[in-house]
């Protein structure tokens, strides 16, 4: 029987950003992939930018598609995302869930301080900005091409309003706000500057997880690692 695997971007990102991970790495005959634009991306807005009506959109998502159980795997602000899945709806995912680059504690000041120019902002800026700061690898090509993506998705957007509302959400809770009863998997870049190590462990420790750390990279493992990712997510979903 096939895996179902529903992914889950983060913030300033639509499904574009994670066809690395998801395009070659999981064969047809083994799993069924999933991947959807959360609001503001790909023309789509939610009433109101919190955990319970993300949770919902991605609920809706699952019953309108028939998706029989699938793994959630969230990406930054989509590991918030999931875990609010997993919190509300845990009848309808799978006992396992993946968080890549989690979203382990709320960020520290200056990040929020940075919200508003999430709208003042050219998004070419922004996302220089963005990718100079969390992108690690020293791989020039690489970099450019991450960044190629984040402006083209950057681009797809419905309203600043509906974006710095996003943002605010981004920023507004974490993880550990969730109760939930999966299993989860913690995959971190071992050098991501946006959260610490030690909060990640400690929220893994709190939900029995497993940690995986992926060498030489930050943030943005989606691009920086992305074979190495869906290496990593394939041994844990495996598993008995």
């Amino acid at each position: 029987m096939k895996q179902n695997l529903l992914f889950i971007h983060g913030f300033r990102g639509n499904n574009l950003g994670l066809q690395g991970i998801t395009s070659q790495n999981f064969p047809s005959n083994k799993y069924n992939v999933y991947t959807l634009d959360i609001p503001p991306a790909g023309g789509k807005t939610i009433e109101r930018f919190d955990a319970h009506h993300y949770a919902r959109f991605i609920a809706d998502f699952i019953r309108s598609n028939k998706i029989e159980k699938p793994v959630l795997i969230g990406h930054s602000m989509g590991s918030i995302v999931a875990a609010a899945v997993a919190e509300r709806y845990p009848e309808l995912i799978a006992e396992k869930i993946v968080f890549m680059s989690p979203i382990s504690t709320k960020p520290a000041r200056p990040f929020k301080v940075l919200v508003p120019l999430t709208i003042v902002l050219p998004n070419k800026m922004i996302s220089y900005i963005t990718t100079s700061y969390l992108f690690i690898p020293k791989d020039k090509n690489l970099k450019k091409n991450t960044l190629a993506t984040t402006i083209k998705c950057g681009a797809d957007f419905t309203t600043k309003k509906d974006v710095l509302r996003s943002a605010k959400f981004s920023i507004s809770y974490s993880i550990e706000d969730f109760e939930f009863k999966q299993k989860p998997l913690f995959i971190c870049g071992e050098k991501d500057r946006l959260i610490p190590k030690s909060k990640t462990e400690k929220v893994a420790k709190k939900f029995n997880g497993e940690i995986h750390y992926i060498k030489n990279s930050g943030h943005l493992i989606n691009y920086e690692a992305p074979s190495e990712v869906a290496k990593i997510v394939k041994q844990f979903i495996s598993k008995k």
